[in-house]
């Protein structure tokens, strides 16, 4: 079992070294066709003409109150928590057409968050779509690419605080951190956030993405007009099932099953507005 693991892990890591790496964009001055990987090389013109580009507007709540991180609210247990740091990634957006044929766009990811609204998933083929498949993590050849490659204005760049893994000097056993909530929890029921009472959960590593797919959309993309959808974020979803006051702290590898709940959760946070 342990080799077959092993001879797993190499096929896979030997895959992504060989995937050519460029800029994947099509309206980049720089675009290569048989490039099979982003690596944030792409370069633009100041002035971009008759590109449409996806902007999603996001409103935040916690069920059906709006979200604050000054905000006191209670998961399916009822234990009182307080969030201090909440955010995933999202992307690689694909686009299904009246044709029922997907088109993937572009590679981008956005870093979201409560603080921010407004979010640029990059340029978008003119078209009539019904369909949109997001991803929320970060895919399998993304994941194994060094940060230092990105601008510091792309949410792939290094951030602060932190939302990659670095383990080891070999960026096949780098991550980036999916999902990263934190916060205080109420864990013995006294209304009181008292001393180690927190949650701290942060999830990533390859086969921990969350496929968000068949997303009702009706767009109608033409170009050089951007396009805009809203998204309603309810961050309670991700807690779905899960007493915050038993089970409340993972790093992914030291509790597997707790990261699952989560990221499995993943698919019923975002709804379109």
């Amino acid at each position: 079992m342990r080799k077959s693991i092993l001879l797993t892990l190499l096929i896979a890591i030997t895959f992504i070294s060989c995937r050519k790496k460029g800029c994947t964009d099509p309206y980049a001055n720089n675009y290569n066709s048989t490039a099979q990987v982003d690596n944030g090389t792409c370069l633009y013109d100041s002035i971009i003409p008759n590109i449409a580009s996806l902007i999603i507007n996001t409103s935040h709540v916690f069920e059906n109150k709006s979200f604050s991180f000054d905000s006191i609210y209670q998961d399916n247990f009822g234990n009182q928590i307080q969030f201090t740091r909440a955010t995933f990634y999202l992307g690689k957006p694909k686009y299904i057409n009246t044709s029922q044929s997907t088109i993937d766009s572009n590679n981008n990811y956005v870093l979201i968050d409560p603080t921010n609204t407004s979010y640029n998933l990059g340029a978008v083929i003119p078209g009539i779509y019904q369909e949109l498949d997001l991803l929320m993590g970060v895919d399998l050849i993304t994941n194994h690419l060094d940060p230092a490659i990105y601008d510091s204005d792309n949410a792939l760049s290094y951030q602060s605080p932190s939302m990659h893994w670095q383990m080891g000097s070999s960026a096949q056993n780098w991550s980036y951190l999916f999902i990263v909530l934190e916060g205080l929890v109420d864990k013995n029921g006294n209304n009181n956030f008292d001393a180690g009472e927190s949650f701290v959960l942060h999830i990533g590593n390859d086969g921990l993405t969350t496929e968000i797919n068949d997303i009702i959309v009706n767009l109608i993309v033409q170009e050089g007009e951007n396009e805009i959808l809203e998204f309603k974020v309810d961050w309670s979803r991700f807690f779905d099932g899960i007493d915050l006051s038993t089970n409340n702290f993972t790093h992914t590898a030291d509790n597997p099953t707790l990261a699952d709940a989560i990221s499995n959760n993943g698919v019923n946070v975002l709804q379109v507005q």
